[in-house]
């Protein structure tokens, strides 16, 4: 159970490049090697980069050479060249089809439970101890790790972020797609997705940025929505360039399979890059942590 899957194949459209690759801190490495440091000293052992193809020289050249001794990696590609049971998308489709997609194109690189986290976040110290220890308390759960929402904002921009909901005993009962979050005036305000509703947000409540452990079975439930995202983008254009999210995959799974969630949850701050701003506060957070190294 020491795999980790980092997700490393965004185009980096807001951020105006490869995100991914972007250096900071005294060491001058990406934000996913930081992590993979923090991941090592947890006990993770091998680590699996899904990638656009043209990134693989890149990564080889700037990442492969600088990672720990004691880990084992491999790479996969998300592409339109990798789809289950020959499916295609339309012709006319450029965007990649999210993050449920590129999970699944690591499907034949697993044979046991794993970790998912994004190239281009920074999720503190503590995440991969959590996870590795509540695994091994509850093997057949999927786990997710959440974090406060004023540890996860940016003062560049809008953000968005998966508003989580549990019960008493902090298995996740939704979560729910929440756009353009920002503070203003001491007050955080949202639009969730699914209504297009401004609301007010409290800055402790917990939300989702990608941090997973999964089984196996996940891969089943994964190729079942890439199919169906690729169904409707063939049959109505207005769906063309929709994307299949992680979190909708995992409220399939609780709903339709009865499949249990753990909540996890850190006091450590998230950071991450959204805008180019982004960079110079990333960089002088990198430093603080890793000058003393924590």
């Amino acid at each position: 159970m020491t795999n980790l899957v980092i997700l490393a194949a965004g185009l980096g459209s807001r951020f105006g490049g490869n995100k991914q690759l972007a250096e900071f801190g005294p060491q001058q490495l990406t934000l996913m090697e930081y992590n993979l440091i923090n991941a090592v000293a947890a006990g993770f052992t091998r680590v699996i980069f899904v990638i656009r193809p043209e990134l693989e020289l890149l990564l080889r050249q700037q990442v492969i050479t600088r990672l720990p001794e004691n880990i084992d990696y491999a790479f996969t590609y998300q592409s339109f060249d990798d789809l289950p049971q020959n499916y295609k998308v339309p012709t006319q489709r450029s965007k990649p089809l999210g993050t449920a997609h590129a999970l699944w194109c690591c499907r034949n690189l697993l044979k046991e439970s794993f970790a998912v986290i994004n190239a281009d976040d920074f999720y503190g110290k503590q995440v991969f101890s959590l996870l590795l220890q509540q695994a091994k308390k509850t093997p057949l759960d999927y786990l997710m790790v959440a974090y406060q929402l004023q540890n996860t904002l940016s003062d560049f921009g809008g953000v968005n972020r998966g508003l989580c909901q549990f019960d008493k005993q902090k298995y996740l009962t939704s979560i729910e797609e929440c756009e353009q979050i920002k503070a203003d005036k001491q007050k955080i305000t949202g639009i969730l997705s699914a209504s297009q509703q401004q609301i007010e947000l409290d800055a402790e409540c917990l939300i989702s940025m990608n941090c997973w452990f999964f089984t196996i079975d996940i891969f089943q439930a994964l190729e079942h929505a890439v199919i169906n995202t690729i169904s409707l983008a063939n049959e109505q254009e207005s769906e063309l360039n929709k994307e299949c999210y992680l979190p909708a995959v995992v409220m399939q799974q609780i709903q339709q399979n009865n499949k249990k969630v753990k909540v996890l949850s850190t006091n450590d701050s998230w950071f991450g890059l959204t805008y180019p701003q982004d960079s110079k506060q990333v960089h002088k957070k990198v430093t603080a942590l890793f000058a003393k190294k924590e």
